[in-house]
């Protein structure tokens, strides 16, 4: 609209808002175009079903390799490969872990074992030798005692 030295309320409205519609579109058509295209490359993309479903053979994939790689360490340190499926670590780790998972059950398995408390060996340190030179009441104690080693020190 053209400038007029004497307007009405209504057309200086008009004018004002019509300059404000100009900057507004071309602020919008200079700036935020430009930006809102901008953002929208840089939003992750949908991915096809295609994809998704590659993705999930391939984390599949690299989980057996991983399951593959944890057995073949176990077994390189005398451990059962069952074990593998409770393990879950990075390959860098793999190394250290048959070692340290070996140590680990050695020293557990050796604490843990039957230790007897009280050592009662005495019938087994009979020799035939002394069997042969006991009396006969020494050699029913033996019996009365310990019928299976009296049986293979007479025979």
């Amino acid at each position: 609209m053209e400038f007029k030295e004497n307007m009405s309320k209504e057309e200086f409205e008009k004018a004002i808002q019509g300059a404000e519609d100009k900057v507004r579109t071309q602020l919008y058509n200079d700036k935020i175009k430009v930006l809102e295209s901008e953002i929208a490359e840089l939003k992750p993309k949908q991915k096809s079903e295609k994809e998704l479903e590659l993705e999930k053979k391939e984390k599949e994939l690299v989980s057996k390799e991983r399951q593959y790689k944890i057995k073949d360490t176990l077994a390189e340190n005398n451990l059962p490969a069952e074990l593998s499926k409770f393990l879950n670590v990075d390959d860098d780790a793999l190394d250290e872990l048959g070692e340290e998972l070996a140590q680990i059950l050695d020293s557990h398995l050796l604490n843990a074992s039957y230790k007897p408390s009280n050592k009662n060996n005495k019938g087994d340190a009979i020799s035939k030798e002394q069997f042969k030179s006991m009396n006969y009441m020494e050699r029913q104690k033996v019996y009365e005692s310990n019928p299976e080693l009296y049986n293979k020190l007479a025979n």
